[in-house]
């Protein structure tokens, strides 16, 4: 399930999510705040956070998986929007540095398809970040339009990453109350947001993962750890180097 184009764009025009935009910008920037000279894609609806770029980024495409666009009026923006059918994306293979995914990971049984094009149309050590409802922060009620999308494990969030061959980076939680009305000049949330990502980190809203794409990506998506056995034998002569044979000799 996926809110309407419509009801987003009410949404990010809305007081309501000024402080929860601003939380969850403030994680995006912390792991790209340069994206100069960069190709990327926001899939979903990505203008409120990738406006911030526009100024230095080579070229920014908005993708938007739904036909609906004409009802949308979207802020100036450094780049081209599309809408596409389906979880085809209209790019060529190994096209972008980076690409953004929020409010676009639909269900669950067509999330892995939608891996598979981001992995197909990202550059090789491109990086991707998805930002996506969270089952453990369920409880977490009035959240907007990430109230409807679909919930995810994070267990099953990270196995269909890591499946469609990225190797995980990142991951955190975001959003651990729910700002509505909230002034973000008030300091408090972002302090209660430090505070829970340390004691409560399995009990946000939201889940940040930053993936990258390795063509030599280690089995799993984490480096895999190489133990040598040292392997000694019984006889003593054996164990020692050729050199050492030779004087024994």
């Amino acid at each position: 399930m996926r809110p309407t184009l419509k009801k987003l764009d009410v949404f990010y025009r809305s007081t309501s999510s000024t402080l929860l935009s601003d939380i969850l910008s403030r994680k995006l920037n912390s792991r790209w705040p340069d994206l100069s000279g960069q190709d990327v894609l926001g899939y979903g609806f990505c203008e409120k956070y990738l406006s911030s770029y526009k100024k230095t980024a080579n070229r920014i495409i908005l993708t938007l998986p739904e036909k609906n666009l004409t009802k949308i009026e979207y802020a100036d923006v450094h780049g081209t929007s599309c809408i596409t059918e389906n979880l085809s994306l209209p790019f060529s293979d190994s096209r972008f540095d980076k690409i953004l995914c929020i409010h676009g990971t639909g269900d669950s049984s067509n999330f892995d398809l939608l891996l598979k094009e981001f992995w197909r149309v990202l550059k090789p050590e491109g990086q991707i970040i998805i930002i996506s409802s969270s089952r453990s922060g369920g409880w977490i009620k009035n959240m907007g339009p990430f109230s409807e999308e679909k919930s995810f494990s994070r267990k099953k969030f990270k196995k269909s990453i890591i499946k469609s061959g990225f190797q995980i980076t990142f991951f955190t939680g975001c959003i651990y109350f729910p700002y509505r009305k909230v002034s973000r000049k008030n300091r408090l949330p972002y302090l209660f947001e430090k505070i829970c990502e340390t004691i409560f980190p399995y009990f946000s809203r939201l889940v940040l993962v930053e993936a990258i794409k390795r063509l030599y990506a280690e089995p799993h998506g984490m480096p895999e750890t190489i133990r040598i056995k040292n392997v000694l034998s019984s006889n003593p002569l054996a164990n020692k180097t050729i050199i050492e044979q030779r004087e024994h000799d």
